[in-house]
């Protein structure tokens, strides 16, 4: 038996425990510096929640049990150090227990709405066929950092299609290209030039996204129909207020001049509008807004919107629909876009354009207005063109007869905090002789039509049933005064457990989480949309390894209290070997 002699004092030898806390602390180092440079997700998946982390913290909790016994008998000097090492073990034990059993994930809820599961950081994918509405799921296992080869992505059921993740990007921005192919819509590039502003754009034919850019006052356009000037008229019709609420209900009310003064209901609607005055010639003159003269020059409408414990009073211009917008005024609580529409009166924005009409087997022609003035031409590549908008000019280099849209990813470093940063992954679907290369940004879905059927392809993460529901019944945000800024952000809710018959409403706020069956949801984040509800982001942790941690805690902080009380027994004669040799 002397080999497990020999075994227990390796175990229990003071070098067994300095190599552990060597290597440990470089390993925490490392995860400092990891997460330092590439994020806490990187940390947590090559240092702190690896299995050979582990296996390191059970072997000093190993080291300090097997000292602990070797010191038996125990005698009244040993309190503090069993005491101490017990502490030390119960930490590692929580670690260990946190590490195999934690859990911590996102709960997202809408003002109004109920979630009774969180999402956890682990991705997976799903495929739908549009015809039968067959569901398989691939599990994803991302990389930390950006990938590109070739892996077959597993799926618990056969399908018809093979999937390949073939690029994995934890943080990738967004860039397309304009590509010539064989078939496809038209497309020019321009650029804008001039001393106060300047632009660089594709323009797609046939796509309602990528067939027009505005810059400034000035809209940039690539169409069919040429630019018909109209007339302006100076009398006649008094115009129509508009309004068009989210909810997709709509109105329209003609005015005259004996409409001031009187209230119009809004169909389709529990709102009233109160017109208070119409002005011709509208202009401000000592932070009042006056009407310079009688001709139709600048129109505008001043009224009230009132219902539903709503009155706002609105200033409505004809040809400037976004001025509220652009001073930063808030909008309409009654979510709705009012506009003041006048014969004759286009927005500010379409008096000056520049518009390249599609010309088949031959370059665009152009036209460009200035207000009632209009001129136009054959295109030229390379060759600057005025425009007459101060100094402005642009030029067309490039022009394709059939063009594509290629949308690719550039990836970015994890720890970056660019505003377009997504994660997103490229796909390989293959089925039989076909294979179609796609970009799934997490979160979206894409329409793959492949050899005569369709899917519906589905980037998203796993959730997981808290147990109960949480209701959000009012998101609160406190601003620093005289700013915008947050200084403060909580929410109310109701917690729900049908199998228990609890429900109970509770505030949760920094420092006061809300606390139920092992998991604490803490409010970490918002996200606030005009005219939507809005949402609040809760961070929900379970940690069955705290108990552990803080009853070992709080027995290390005893026996180091003991140590420095029973040192002066160490010392006493009869107690050291030393001293009961002499």
């Amino acid at each position: 038996m002397k080999w497990l002699n020999d075994l227990f004092k390796f175990f229990a030898s003071l070098k067994l425990a300095i190599f552990l806390i060597v290597i440990l602390g470089i390993a925490f180092g490392a995860g400092t510096f990891i997460e330092s440079y590439h994020g806490a997700r990187a940390a947590q998946a090559l240092i702190y929640r690896t299995q050979w982390l582990a296996v390191l913290l059970a072997l000093l909790a190993l080291n300090l049990l097997a000292s602990a016994f070797d010191r038996i008998p125990w005698k009244k000097k040993h309190i503090g150090f069993l005491t101490t090492h017990l502490g030390i073990i119960l930490m590692l034990v929580g670690a260990l227990v946190t590490q195999a059993f934690g859990i911590e994930g996102q709960v997202q809820i809408r003002e109004g709405e109920t979630e009774g599961r969180m999402t956890i950081s682990e991705s997976l994918l799903q495929v739908i066929a549009v015809d039968s509405d067959q569901r398989w799921t691939f599990s994803v296992e991302q990389h930390i950092f950006p990938w590109t080869g070739r892996e077959k992505l597993r799926s618990d059921f056969a399908t018809p299609l093979n999937l390949y993740l073939v690029s994995d990007y934890p943080k990738a921005k967004r860039e397309e290209k304009v590509i010539e192919t064989k078939n496809g819509s038209p497309a020019l590039h321009v650029s804008l030039v001039g001393s106060m502003a300047s632009m660089d754009e594709w323009l797609l034919l046939e796509s309602p996204e990528r067939s027009s850019v505005r810059l400034g006052p000035a809209a940039v356009r690539y169409a069919k129909d040429p630019i018909q000037i109209q007339e302006q008229k100076t009398s006649g019709t008094w115009g129509t207020l508009t309004f068009h609420f989210e909810s997709g209900g709509s109105d329209e009310i003609p005015l005259s001049p004996e409409s001031i003064g009187k209230t119009f209901s809004i169909k389709n609607s529990s709102y009233r509008v109160s017109v208070r005055r119409i002005l011709k010639d509208a202009v401000v003159n000592a932070n009042e807004l006056v009407d310079r003269s009688s001709e139709w020059l600048n129109p505008a409408v001043q009224l009230t919107l009132e219902g539903e414990n709503l009155s706002e009073r609105h200033t409505v211009f004809a040809k400037f629909p976004e001025f509220p917008t652009l001073h930063g005024l808030a909008p309409s609580e009654a979510h709705v876009r009012i506009a003041y529409e006048v014969s004759g009166f286009s927005p500010e924005a379409e008096k000056n354009e520049i518009r390249f009409l599609n010309r088949p087997n031959a370059l665009p022609e152009y036209q460009v207005k200035r207000g009632s003035e209009l001129k136009g031409g054959k295109v030229e590549l390379n060759k600057p063109v005025e425009t007459g908008w101060m100094d402005f000019k642009f030029t067309v280099d490039r022009y394709f007869k059939h063009a594509a849209l290629q949308e690719s990813y550039l990836p970015l470093p994890n720890t970056s905090g660019h505003s377009e940063a997504v994660s997103v992954i490229e796909l390989e679907l293959e089925t039989l002789d076909v294979r179609k290369n796609i970009w799934l940004v997490q979160g979206e879905m894409v329409h793959v039509p492949l050899k005569g059927s369709d899917y519906h392809v589905v980037h998203g993460l796993k959730t997981r049933p808290l147990g109960f529901q949480v209701e959000l019944k009012d998101f609160m945000m406190d601003t620093d005064p005289g700013t915008d800024r947050p200084a403060s952000f909580k929410s109310l809710v109701t917690l729900k457990d049908p199998m228990k018959g609890i429900k109970r409403d509770q505030l949760i706020q920094m420092n006061e989480p809300l606390k139920y069956r092992g998991f604490k949801l803490y409010q970490s984040a918002y996200h606030l949309e005009s005219g939507q509800p809005d949402i609040s982001i809760f961070t929900a942790a379970r940690d069955p390894g705290n108990p552990f941690k803080y009853t070992g805690a709080i027995i290390m902080v005893l026996g180091i209290l003991a140590l420095f009380y029973m040192k002066p027994f160490s010392t006493l004669k009869g107690s050291d070997p030393k001293l009961r040799s002499r």
